[in-house]
């Protein structure tokens, strides 16, 4: 509607313009002085009419730019002048900045939203620019790094240097854990670092959470888990020979008195033989059960090299191979990426590996078509990851949680200790294993580096 007010408004004038200059022109060839000189003033008026109008728009316009340009949206044009092109600016003009002081007013409210959030969290939060100076910073991050206000990060290597370092050191993708001491009290920090970029500038947001609190309650919960399967092992083992003791002795017992020695009969002697070889046979297991407990705590530090992952996959295919061609199975492995080496140590993930793969041979006895696929790729932020597939029975929901506390086992002969085992090394390695499980269709064990 401006538009066409504006154009009409111009079309007048212009117009106007044009008559009276070519009532000048005949007026002048007719030498008609009396007509002529009306004339003349009519063209003056409009042609100066013409420019201020267009100068009036334009003042205005670029008078509403600068009040946008300075944040200033109390301006307000009057919507009850005369023209109704300028009152049709005006009323446009006015709804405009009506529209950015909204925005304005949304915006600050959803900082001042944002800025009450990041000192309420309980994460710590720091944001730093390139030039080290600390944008944004809040009260969980200070009391973290035991600071009541800091501007710039190398400010931060006079209280704590281990600290500094690790937040130079890191990268993003990267977790690291790191113990820091304060008011003599030692606390754990897990810390993360993420790269923002707003136009031309570029910042660091690292987020440090306390995990000290979490950690002992994940290892509480370990250990009752660990002590029950371990009481329940154990109690397993000594109650039948408890129980076997007791009915040995009760053998040559007679009114609370020994038999004769002449009395013992070849019978006697035959359960006794029979009853100490169940014994034998139940301590047996006891002392394996204590052994695999040994293997369980006594994880050799990983001695890290950098490993072929085409090798060591192909070595981990030639040690399985006459178990999977004596259970007719097909192993598959795909590589996608670029990444051919990692940093582990070999004899140590190749107890991971093994594990997996003897718990994938066991879960695909029963089933026809019996296929393993082992896929490398690499995530967005340049971690590896090691899937290990196969089609088997798979393992139930309720089951997931369990299968990697030590000595849980559903097998009939499994020591319950191969996955503890495996995660350990994991954890040895600064990654993780993981599991999906679909029953009766699919079984996945992820390690991530």
């Amino acid at each position: 509607m401006i538009y066409k007010s504006f154009n009409l408004s111009v079309v007048i004038r212009l117009l106007t313009l044009a008559l009276a200059t070519a009532g000048l022109s005949i007026a002048v060839y007719l030498q008609n002085w009396l007509l002529a000189a009306p004339l003349v003033l009519i063209i003056l008026i409009s042609v100066f009419s013409l420019i201020y109008f267009l100068n009036s728009i334009n003042r205005k316009v670029a008078f509403f730019f600068d009040a946008v340009t300075n944040e200033d949206t109390t301006l307000h044009y009057s919507e009850s002048i005369r023209p109704r092109s300028l009152r049709a600016l005006h009323q446009s003009l006015n709804l405009l900045n009506k529209h950015i002081a909204d925005i304005k007013i949304k915006n600050e409210y959803n900082e001042k939203f944002f800025q009450e959030m990041l000192k309420s969290s309980a994460t710590g939060l720091l944001a730093v620019d390139e030039k080290g100076y600390i944008e944004q910073i809040n009260d969980s991050a200070l009391d973290f790094i035991g600071l009541p206000h800091i501007t710039h990060i190398d400010l931060l290597k006079q209280k704590n240097q281990e600290l500094f370092e690790q937040l130079m050191l890191i990268t993003p993708g990267q977790s690291r854990t790191i113990k820091v001491l304060h008011d003599n009290e030692l606390r754990l920090f897990s810390l993360k670092v993420a790269l923002l970029n707003f136009g031309s500038n570029s910042y660091r947001l690292y987020s440090i959470t306390d995990i000290k609190a979490e950690l002992e309650e994940n290892e509480l919960d370990s250990w009752q888990k660990l002590i029950r399967v371990m009481t329940h092992e154990i109690m397993n083992s000594v109650a039948p020979i408890t129980s076997l003791s007791n009915t040995l002795s009760r053998i040559f017992i007679r009114n609370n008195h020994p038999i004769p020695v002449q009395e013992v009969t070849g019978k006697h002697v035959e359960n006794i033989i029979h009853g100490l070889e169940v014994i034998e046979n139940t301590g047996s297991g006891l002392m394996r059960f204590v052994e695999d407990y040994r293997k369980l705590t006594k994880v050799p530090s990983p001695v890290f090299k950098s490993i072929s992952i085409d090798n060591w996959l192909n070595a981990t295919r030639l040690l399985m191979r006459d178990k999977l061609n004596e259970e007719k199975i097909n192993l598959r492995i795909v590589k996608k990426g670029s990444r051919n080496e990692l940093i582990g140590d070999e004899k140590l993930l190749n107890q991971v590996m093994i594990n997996i793969l003897n718990n994938a041979v066991d879960a695909l006895k029963d089933k026809d078509h019996k296929k393993i696929a082992i896929s490398i790729t690499e995530n967005n932020l340049g971690r590896l990851k090691i899937s290990i597939s196969d089609n088997g029975k798979g393992i139930p929901p309720e089951e997931l949680e369990k299968i990697f506390i030590p000595f849980y086992t559903t097998k009939e002969k499994g020591s319950g200790i191969g996955l503890s085992l495996s995660r350990k090394i994991m954890r040895l390695h600064r990654g993780s294993i993981s599991v999906s499980s679909q029953p009766a269709e699919k079984t996945t064990f992820i390690l991530s580096f």
